[in-house]
């Protein structure tokens, strides 16, 4: 018999305290990179995409955690699982973009050295592009790069460019839509939003199997099983909720840390 698709409901009490940073932080399960650059075999940085990732983040979500796992993949674009756009609500772009701003160092040389970082440092004096850049006494051209209103295919090649793209919504609905103009083959979507209500109605919207809500590459393996048995199921695994559904006739898992607030 054919699954259907379910409700989502109300699993978590309203006295429940709304997640912290210091809750995502001891929950976090898969070490993210850090100054050590991801690459192939042979010790290249690869060159082509590698389960890349599209961060939402509300007005209502951690900015602070958030930032930390943007700044991860700024200082190592190229990571399998590095994200590699970032939307932002319109009305914390300007905090959040100084958050991360303030905390960019130089690249590492494989990075830097890269020819799709360089052809996209030209790519971007082409367009004119905004790009947040590190401050200091950080060369242009050994730079993290957070490109304004610029889609990925605009900086002149299919795979990872060494750069991140950044656009602004307004809305929940609008962020759905501002994402259209992406072409980048997204493995997951990190959604950072205290408020699961918004965060399940833009999941319904997106084409991704995945979806983490105020976390970054959690473990899969406690929901994978009922997720490649096209079942509905719903687990506690240490700190964390994983859920399996159908939502717009399309199997998604979603996991977030309890703790959330399921508010609108």
């Amino acid at each position: 018999m054919a699954n259907k698709s379910v409700p989502v409901k109300k699993i978590l009490s309203p006295l429940q305290p709304a997640i912290t940073s210091d809750m995502v932080n001891k929950l976090q399960q898969t070490p993210e990179p850090k100054a050590k650059i991801s690459g192939t075999q042979d010790g290249s940085v690869a060159a082509t995409w590698r389960s890349p990732q599209l961060m939402i983040v509300f007005e209502d979500g951690d900015l602070h955690s958030a930032r930390q796992h943007l700044l991860d993949s700024l200082q190592n674009p190229f990571a399998e699982g590095a994200v590699a756009t970032v939307l932002l609500q319109e009305s914390v772009r300007d905090q959040f973009v100084g958050l991360v701003a303030q905390n960019l160092k130089r690249l590492e040389p494989q990075v830097a050295s890269h020819p799709s970082y360089v052809r996209t440092l030209a790519q971007i004096e082409q367009l004119k592009a905004k790009v947040v850049e590190a401050e200091g006494d950080v060369p242009a051209d050994a730079s993290p790069l957070l490109v304004s209103d610029f889609s990925s295919s605009y900086l002149g090649q299919p795979g990872p460019t060494g750069a991140i793209t950044l656009h602004t919504f307004r809305t929940a609905r609008e962020a759905t839509q501002v994402n259209v103009k992406e072409s980048v083959p997204y493995a997951r979507v990190s959604i950072w939003n205290e408020k699961l209500a918004c965060a399940y109605e833009v999941l319904g919207q997106l084409a991704v199997d995945t979806i983490t809500i105020n976390c970054f590459n959690p473990d899969l393996s406690p929901i994978q099983p009922a997720f490649e048995a096209n079942r509905n199921d719903v687990c506690l695994v240490k700190g964390y909720h994983y859920e399996t559904l159908t939502v717009n006739s399309k199997r998604r898992i979603v996991v977030f840390p309890v703790g959330t607030i399921f508010a609108n």
